[in-house]
């Protein structure tokens, strides 16, 4: 078996570095529990719990610039890009956008405060991200080459009106 070999940057990549962003970067509430805090399958159940709901993609700046395509794609995704996690899917819509992901979180400390998620592409390739919330935002850290860069998501309000 060989290995999955990285191909150059292209819309689908970016939009799944941006749906690793995104799932990595989503982030607010949700209340204690009981046990230890330190153990850690109640602190990445605690991050994947946070994590339920919409997300909405406000930053992210690759620590390497983008080509002028890829660049124009990321900057017309910025406030409009929303990706809905359900515990281990992600679904991405976006200008010009829709696609599914899975993800898993891989660590958490602080009760789900801060989390490393792998997110994969449609075809296996994973990509890896930190991030930690802060309010009813996510600040992440995508890591894998040739995505890595730094965003930021933020929780998008229910539609009831409550």
């Amino acid at each position: 078996m060989s290995p999955k070999r990285r191909k150059s940057p292209s819309a689908g990549t970016l939009l799944s570095a941006t749906l690793l962003l995104i799932s990595s970067v989503i982030a607010p509430a949700c209340g204690g529990g009981q046990g230890s805090a330190s153990d850690p399958s109640r602190q990445i159940a605690a991050a994947n719990q946070r994590l339920l709901g919409t997300w909405m993609l406000v930053d992210f700046q690759p620590d390497v610039p983008l080509e002028p395509m890829l660049a124009q794609l990321l900057s017309m995704q910025r406030g409009h890009l929303t990706a809905q996690l359900d515990g281990g899917r992600l679904v991405a819509t976006g200008m010009g956008v829709q696609a599914t992901r899975t993800y898993r979180i891989d660590e958490a400390s602080g009760m789900g405060d801060r989390f490393k998620m792998t997110l994969f592409d449609e075809t296996g390739v994973s990509y890896d991200a930190w991030g930690d919330f802060q309010g009813d935002v996510i600040r992440f850290q995508s890591v894998t080459p040739p995505w890595q860069g730094s965003g930021t998501l933020k929780r998008v309000a229910s539609q009831s009106g409550l």
